[in-house]
């Protein structure tokens, strides 16, 4: 904004008033302090700087209006930024800017008046340029503090991404304590977490899209880093959430693959259930979509630390039931799984299996038959029993029919 020559008399009045400018910056302070609740406390914004923000910007003006140059507006720039940074809200650091026209406006108007009245005429000529100039001030400040602002918020998610990292990975070293991060993060050291790994989409999409906002309007803290092909998310469950409940958010809003750990109970524990989130996510069946989470058993653990020795191990176990076709491999599957489940009673079995206990006591038999074993043998019953768990954890081992040559 750039103003016509001032009239001579205003210049005369900007001229003699211009001494009183400490004064009246003085005077704006205790103003702006007196009417805004959260400019007060000087720790937020101390007196010296608050002070130099002032009489930059009343000096802006006067120049503005003084010498009819273009105006500086690099105050007003300076103060949104120092404000972001002071976490100073937006609305008021507007409200002490008007605050400032006011008292400037005010000061003038009683010079004007004590000095003549073509000092006043001369000064009410420019009034409509002074309320644009507090326009381009305030706009100043707004883009500013904005710029301020996003600056913080980028800085700050890869802090926690970094954070994130470190807690996934275990590489955190002795730079700082998971209490410290937790902190940083918003978090509380210990209470209910989950780590959930997701599968980001192909065709440039989220894996989760909206999920932070979701439970962050759940207020469920969550902190989260994103990799070329995935996304990894620490989640916190309060008191107010249950277990349940929060996976079928993150059920209903996944749009890939998605993988989430046992639930723990202390955050430096968080590469161990990262681990179980990953492996619960590539047990899923590539290019499906859905949520799989792990229980935390002592397979999940053997599953945990060696995944193809798992593999083996079932196919070595279930290897001739997994190579029969389609049909028969899945009807003595979930026949030995619903008899595993009733603690081998082939009459609870049969209730499960809506069939006759005789076609449990059959089924079975067949079973024992095709693998060679007798299971009432305590050591290939418990190996049957722990290759019929590892099947959950990896259902393409018994959906896929398994070639001989891949027996073992």
């Amino acid at each position: 904004m750039r103003r016509r020559e001032p009239h001579p008399d205003l210049r005369e009045l900007l001229e003699s008033e211009r001494r009183r400018l400490d004064e009246v910056a003085t005077e704006l302070v205790v103003m702006i302090r007196d009417n805004i609740e959260m400019y007060r406390d000087e720790a937020a914004v101390p007196t010296a700087l608050l002070q130099r923000s002032a009489r930059s910007n009343l000096e802006g003006i006067l120049n503005f209006l003084e010498f009819g140059q273009e105006a500086d507006i690099s105050a007003a720039r300076r103060t949104g930024q120092e404000r972001a940074a002071q976490d100073i809200a937006l609305p008021e650091v507007l409200r002490a800017f008007r605050l400032g026209f006011v008292c400037f406006w005010n000061w003038m108007l009683t010079a004007a008046r004590e000095r003549d009245e073509r000092a006043v005429t001369a000064l009410t000529d420019m009034v409509s340029e002074l309320w644009v100039l507090s326009d381009e001030f305030s706009t100043a400040v707004t883009e500013s503090y904005r710029r301020e602002k996003t600056k913080q918020a980028v800085a700050l998610d890869r802090r926690r991404s970094a954070l994130v990292a470190g807690l996934i990975d275990g590489t955190l070293g002795d730079h700082q304590t998971p209490w410290e991060i937790a902190q940083l993060l918003d978090m509380p050291f210990e209470g209910a977490f989950l780590v959930v790994v997701a599968e980001t989409p192909p065709a440039d999409g989220r894996a989760l899209p909206h999920l932070e906002d979701h439970l962050s309007l759940r207020d469920i803290r969550s902190a989260w880093r994103s990799q070329p092909d995935r996304e990894i998310g620490i989640v916190h469950r309060n008191r107010r959430h249950t277990t349940e409940g929060l996976l079928e958010l993150i059920s209903t809003t996944a749009t890939s693959r998605v993988g989430v750990s046992p639930e723990y109970t202390c955050l430096d524990r968080t590469s161990r259930g990262a681990r179980f989130a990953s492996i619960a996510l590539e047990a899923m069946p590539a290019g499906s979509t859905g949520m799989k989470q792990l229980p935390d058993t002592p397979l999940g653990e053997l599953v945990l630390s060696h995944p193809d020795t798992t593999r083996r191990f079932v196919r070595r176990v279930l290897g001739e039931i997994l190579a029969l076709p389609d049909e028969d491999r899945s009807t003595l599957l979930s026949t030995a799984q619903a008899w595993i489940g009733a603690h081998g009673s082939a009459a609870e079995a049969g209730r499960i299996l809506y069939c006759h206990e005789n076609t449990v006591r059959y089924r079975m038999r067949r079973v024992e038959e095709r693998l060679g074993i007798a299971l009432d043998d305590p050591i290939k019953h418990a190996e049957f029993a722990a290759a019929l768990e590892a099947i959950q954890v990896f259902p393409d081992l018994s959906t896929v029919r398994l070639e001989p040559d891949q027996r073992i």
